[in-house]
């Protein structure tokens, strides 16, 4: 059996210090968990011991989000719906009697339009977890559609009631 090799693109480096692998390149810093050895030659790098499936799919996740980034688009669907940003802090009015105030993690840029926001990091874990706990706040709604949906998301509407 041959050991699973990976080529590295131009401007990327990785490095392995107590359980923990760091991939870094110009859109940013990923580090996760791992208890493997990287033994490096020029571009090309071998885990050892091998790494398992799961590892191997979050180590390619983090070179591409190391060199593209990942992005995430939001859209508040509502009357009155509205973010801004203040202090490194998300404030959400979505329709409760209270703002929501939510702590933007190290590592995630929000961008922001009219009604839309994007989120970009290099961690794509991160930024996953990210948008599902903005999007907690305010499920889209079945009958109207109204809430936090992603950009492409299609929300099927029930029909109403009828006389």
């Amino acid at each position: 059996m041959t050991a699973p090799i990976y080529r590295l693109p131009i401007g990327v480096t990785c490095l392995s210090n107590n359980g923990k692998v760091y991939v870094s390149g110009p859109c940013g810093v990923v580090s996760f968990d791992c208890v493997s050895k990287i033994y490096r030659k020029g571009n090309m790098i071998i885990f050892l011991p091998y790494l398992t499936s799961y590892d191997s799919s979050i180590f390619t996740q983090a070179v591409l989000g190391v060199v593209l980034g990942y992005s995430v688009e939001l859209i508040l669907k509502g009357i009155g719906y509205k973010v801004y940003k203040s202090d490194e802090k998300l404030i959400f009015s979505l329709g409760f009697s209270h703002s929501i105030f939510i702590d933007i993690p190290k590592g995630v840029l929000v961008r922001f339009n009219k009604k839309t926001f994007s989120l970009v990091s290099a961690n794509f874990g991160l930024l996953q977890n990210f948008a599902t706990s903005i999007r907690r706040y305010r499920f889209p709604d079945s009958y109207k559609g109204a809430g936090v949906v992603y950009a492409n998301e299609i929300v099927i509407c029930k029909e109403g009631k009828k006389n």
